[in-house]
């Protein structure tokens, strides 16, 4: 087994029956494959042959899509929102020199109406994704 690096960075691995080239002139099949060997013979029985047995076999990479962290976004959405939002209204309020007591009534109900319709707004949103979603998969 030989090594050697080419003046573009990759590296040539070259053994006895198996040869890998790493970076930009790296091919796209392994040297030993079916499909190589017919696609550099010419041989268009044998990538019929390949590409059909290819597509009779089940997919072996399926789509994972990640379960955890759905609610982050709206946890950080809504918090934002809810800082802004109280922070306005407080500051509203104290500039118009309303007593401390009513400043405070009014930070506390606005963060939690805040809440209250940031809940229900995620809520609803997410039902019509799952439904538009649900009703996507009919036509699949």
């Amino acid at each position: 087994v030989s090594s050697s690096m080419s003046s573009n960075g990759s590296t040539a691995v070259v053994g006895e029956a198996n040869k890998v080239v790493v970076g930009e002139r790296a091919p796209l099949l392994p040297v030993a494959s079916a499909a190589r060997s017919a696609y550099e013979g010419f041989d268009q029985e044998a990538s019929r042959k390949y590409h059909e047995e290819r597509e009779t076999l089940p997919p072996s990479s399926e789509e994972h899509h990640q379960s955890e962290g759905g609610y982050l976004k709206p946890i950080i959405f809504g918090g934002l929102d809810g800082i802004l939002t109280a922070f306005a209204i407080v500051a509203g309020a104290t500039g118009g020199s309303l007593s401390p007591k009513v400043v405070l009534i009014l930070g506390f109900s606005n963060i939690f109406a805040d809440a209250l319709s940031m809940g229900v707004g995620e809520f609803l949103s997410s039902k019509a994704e799952n439904e538009w979603i649900l009703s996507g998969r009919v036509f699949e």
